[in-house]
């Protein structure tokens, strides 16, 4: 781009057979295009006496080569971002799976509150977790992963699902302090961005946001199919005093 950008077509040809190059971001039939086509053109004429072809006819033929080049380059670079926005899509998705199997499977492991952790959870289901967005992702080293806020759950539902990431990490500790083989849960902090995903149906009426509940009309609150409400979320002291719920609000 910055040898285009500064020759000077009254200077001479763009570029020599020795090197040779084509414009593929600007037009087709750019100034640079056309003067390497003249370059390429006068040395095919040279080589290639015995086909009679002349000047114009092989620049104008590499010119509509040019334009079909153009063309591949374009597939080719919209086809490596279509690529690499699957894949990370696919690698949210896989964290929003683990995030939901974590939490389900730590409210299986806590007799008190068992039932209402499970309800919580299973209600939710995996489009009622939080997806979040890497730093740099598909990088190496570590990420910190930007939460994409529902803001239609429920702060209470919220909360619960913040105590069942703190005690996810007291569970990961033995005797000791010492802890458990596996991976961690991955740093989440609360970003900017709100979730572009539809709310989840068919919920209790408390675990939807009652600000964003009260602000939805008639129709959509019909579409939502909202219950009444079966389980109280309200937490024992004995679990919003764990030290750990302040950590576990990074990994919500």
């Amino acid at each position: 781009e910055k040898e285009i950008a500064a020759w000077d077509p009254g200077s001479g040809p763009c570029c020599t057979v020795d090197n040779f190059s084509v414009d593929l971001l600007g037009y087709a039939r750019s100034e640079w295009n056309r003067s390497a086509a003249q370059v390429f053109a006068m040395e095919y004429v040279k080589h290639y006496k015995g086909e009679n072809r002349t000047l114009e006819f092989v620049a104008e033929a590499w010119l509509t080569r040019v334009a079909g080049m153009k063309a591949q380059y374009r597939q080719l670079h919209q086809d490596k971002t279509i690529r690499k926005d699957r894949k990370a899509l696919h690698r949210r998705r896989q964290r929003k799976q683990e995030l939901y199997k974590r939490r389900l499977d730590t409210a299986y492991q806590y007799t008190e509150i068992k039932d209402r952790a499970v309800r919580v959870v299973q209600s939710l289901g995996l489009d009622g977790m939080s997806s979040d967005e890497s730093d740099h992702e598909g990088h190496s080293g570590e990420a910190t992963y930007h939460i994409l806020d529902k803001d239609w759950r429920s702060r209470h539902v919220t909360a619960w699902l913040q105590m069942l990431d703190a005690l996810h990490l007291r569970l990961r500790y033995s005797g000791e302090w010492r802890t458990t083989s596996g991976a961690w849960p991955h740093f989440r902090t609360s970003g900017l961005k709100e979730s572009g995903k539809p709310a989840v149906r068919g919920l209790p009426t408390d675990f939807y946001s009652r600000n964003w509940y009260q602000a939805q009309s008639d129709f959509m609150k019909g579409q939502l199919k909202a219950v009444k409400p079966s389980i109280s979320l309200e937490i024992s002291a004995e679990y919003t005093k764990s030290a750990f719920v302040d950590i576990a609000r990074f990994y919500r």
